[in-house]
């Protein structure tokens, strides 16, 4: 389960971010994070399985249709999931 996306290449390593030290990072968060390059949010929670196609997210929540351009950290809800989200440049 994808509970981490990092799009892009971000000002500081993940590992930082998402992790609280080494080991943490190497068996706990990376193997439930994403990289991608997509910028489109509902493309990225359906590449994450969070939903089951695009036009769920904009039929259930539009505000969530989006591109993600700037630099920026994300915390999105969607029902019982959580998704973290780091936007690199």
């Amino acid at each position: 389960m994808v509970e981490n996306i990092i799009i892009g290449k971000p000002l500081v390593h993940p590992r930082e971010l998402l992790a609280y030290d080494n080991n943490d990072w190497i068996y706990v968060e990376a193997p439930k994070t994403l990289f991608t390059e997509e910028r489109n949010l509902p493309r990225i929670m359906k590449l994450a399985g969070i939903v089951s196609s695009t036009s769920e997210v904009r039929r259930n929540n539009p505000k969530l249709c989006v591109e993600l351009n700037k630099l920026d950290y994300l915390e999105i809800k969607w029902g019982k999931k959580r998704l973290f989200i780091v936007v690199g440049g």
